[in-house]
Formats: structure tokens, C-alpha cells, sequence
């Protein structure tokens, strides 16, 4: 820091053949004493509306660019994947995606697999069950309102509740609407970020690749007792990242998480009232073709209690007829699920 702060203060301050000096970056690092030497710095930050058309590309900009390129049939889908940043009132292309897009002209994750995500796993690997539930209703597309601090800086990112200030001054949550008072709603800017949390995020906390596809794959096609073995596999390995409780809100809000990823496909509800009760976790299918899933958890004080809270978790669907508000809406096809938890070790019963 000493070096640094001598620095600036010669190449910015006592310099007399600069005009100007503009620094860019993701977080301040005024408050590190850095920048001690200098007192004329003015700040401004993606919630500010000062320069705020220039932290990206305009959509003027990108039509622009993309019609050059004889690209314009494609907009809608750019707009899709790399739009939706919101700088003060003005909102925002990723200027890095969108280059890359006109010289490859495939829509990919660009931005997110060249940025170095490591700060935010750090951040991510020390969040409580709390920002677990958040981050999951922010993967379904859904808005969260959080405070965010005008003057937050890199050293406040050692307390876990300011992961939401650095996912959105990094770029992997927009804010959607200024409430005043320092209060935004946020959610997932575009179809890029989404990517990252459905790739990076829930392959890292919720299994390997591997072994989470080939679950969801497995109940996607009915073959639960795959299902079940690929889920064990995944507790035994992961279920350190969390502490292991009593509680079924914990494994309620685990296997929301994996399933997740699946809302292409389903419409994944949670604790919404059906029948005589409120289920655990239900998948309703875009394609009414395909079947829909009910899942109830319940959690055992022993593994030879396994079986008896996994089959009382299928009655419980039964009695209460969660499968109701599915058969409404036309789904014919259903698989009833009753897992049963007790530490790292689950048990499946199913019928449909």
C-alpha cells in the first residue's frame, strides 16, 4: 500500500504533464489509504448517473454495430444474452460480450468465462443458508431487494452479506429499480449470467458436473432409483460446503437448488398451497406431454428411520393431494417423490 500510495500520488497528482487520469475498477479502495496523497478525486460508480453511458454499449450502439456487421436479424437474441445492465437510469450492453459476438457470431458466455471469478467463490463459500435462499430466487428469475452502500469498499467484503454488493458493482446482478433510501431491487441482468450461476455456481456448491446432469437427467426420465444414487453421491461429496442440521428447510432448500437449473423445462414452484397443504418442491412441465413431480422431504434422527419418513412422506402427498393444482392445469402424467434425509444419507420412495 505504501508503494502504491506514492505512486499514485506522483503519476496523479504531482505530475504536471497530465491533463487528466481516469482509474477504473470493480470496488473502491479509497477507505485501504491508497489514494491518501490525492485529494481531489471525484467517484463514480454504477449507480451513479454521471457518466453513466460509458461504462458500456448503448442499444443504439449495438444496432448499430450489429447492421455494419449485416447482424441485425440477431438483435433480439443479443439483447437476450447481453443486455440489461443498469448504470444510474441508462441501460447497458456488455461492451467485452458483444465484440466477441460479431467476430465469432455465436451466442456464448464470453464475458463470464474470461473474468476471474474467484473473489466471488471466496464470498460464495462463506455464505449462510440465508444467502443460499436468496441466491436461489434470484437463479429462478425473481427480485430481491438489498441496500447497497455508496461508499462500499474491497475490505468490507469480509462479512458474507456483502456478496450482493459485489455481485452487482462486478456485473453479475443488475439493479432493477431504485426503492431511495440506498434500497434496489436486483436480479439477473441476461441469459450470459445466467450461465455462470446455472454452470459455475451450481456446479460448485451442489456437486460435479458430472454427477448433477446425470441426476436431473435421471428425473427428468422418470428413473428415480438413478436419481437417488446420483443425489447420495452428491451429499456425500458436497454436503460439507453447509451445515448439516435437523431442520427439513435445510435439504428442502438443497434440492431446490439442484432443480433449479431445470426452469427451462419446468415451472418450479416451492411451499405453494395444493390439495389440503403446501408442498415441498413442485415441477410442472412446459411440455404437457411430459410428467410433472411432487417432492416432499422429511428428515430422520437415525438411518434406520430412513425408510418409514420416506414412505410417511409420500402419504403425506397422498392424504393431502398436493398433485391438485397440477391436474388443474393439465398435467395427466405424475411422479410423487418422498426423500428422506438423515445427515449425509437419503432415501427415495416414489410411485406415480
Amino acid at each position: 500500500i505504501s508503494f502504491f500510495r506514492t505512486f499514485y500520488s506522483a503519476a496523479l497528482k504531482d505530475n504536471e504533464y497530465l491533463h487528466k487520469g481516469i482509474m477504473t475498477g470493480i470496488l473502491r479502495v479509497a477507505k485501504e489509504g491508497i489514494f491518501s496523497g490525492l485529494n481531489n478525486l471525484a467517484v463514480y460508480s454504477i449507480l451513479d448517473e454521471k457518466y453513466s453511458s460509458s461504462f458500456g454499449l448503448t442499444e443504439a450502439e449495438v444496432e448499430k454495430a450489429l447492421k455494419y456487421y449485416q447482424l441485425e436479424y440477431n438483435m433480439e437474441k443479443v439483447k437476450e444474452w447481453y443486455d440489461g445492465y443498469l448504470f444510474g437510469n441508462t441501460e447497458l450492453y456488455n461492451p467485452w460480450s458483444i465484440l466477441s459476438y460479431i467476430s465469432n457470431q455465436t451466442l456464448e458466455a464470453y464475458w463470464v468465462n474470461t473474468s476471474n471469478n474467484f473473489l466471488v467463490y471466496d464470498v460464495l463459500e462463506k455464505a449462510n443458508m440465508d444467502i443460499f435462499e436468496e441466491l436461489q430466487a434470484v437463479f429462478q428469475g425473481k427480485e430481491i431487494q438489498k441496500t447497497l452502500d455508496y461508499s462500499f469498499s474491497f475490505q468490507e467484503l469480509k462479512h458474507p452479506q456483502e456478496i450482493w454488493q459485489l455481485l452487482v458493482h462486478s456485473g453479475y446482478l443488475k439493479t432493477e429499480k431504485n426503492l431511495g433510501d440506498h434500497k434496489y431491487l436486483l436480479k439477473i441482468p441476461n441469459q450470459e449470467i445466467y450461465h455462470f450461476f446455472e454452470k459455475s455456481f451450481l456446479n460448485r456448491f451442489l456437486g460435479g458436473v458430472d454427477h448433477f446432469h446425470t441426476m436431473l437427467s435421471a428425473l427428468k426420465q422418470g428413473e428415480i432409483a438413478i436419481f437417488e444414487k446420483k443425489l447420495q453421491d452428491i451429499l456425500l461429496r458436497n454436503v460439507s460446503y453447509y451445515d448439516v442440521g435437523q431442520e427439513e428447510k435445510y435439504y428442502h432448500n438443497l434440492v431446490l437448488g439442484m432443480i433449479l437449473s431445470l426452469s427451462k423445462e419446468y415451472e418450479i414452484q416451492s411451499n405453494v398451497e395444493s390439495g389440503y397443504g403446501r408442498y415441498d418442491i413442485a415441477l410442472e412441465p412446459r411440455e404437457r406431454t411430459k410428467a410433472g413431480f411432487v417432492l416432499e422431504c422429511k428428515v430422520a434422527k437415525s438411518e434406520e428411520e430412513l425408510e418409514r419418513k420416506a414412505e410417511e412422506a409420500l402419504q403425506q402427498i397422498e392424504e393431502k393431494q398436493y398433485e391438485v393444482a397440477l391436474k388443474e392445469r393439465g398435467i395427466s402424467k405424475l411422479i410423487k417423490l418422498g426423500l428422506a434425509f438423515c445427515g449425509k444419507r437419503v432415501l427415495v420412495k416414489y410411485f406415480s
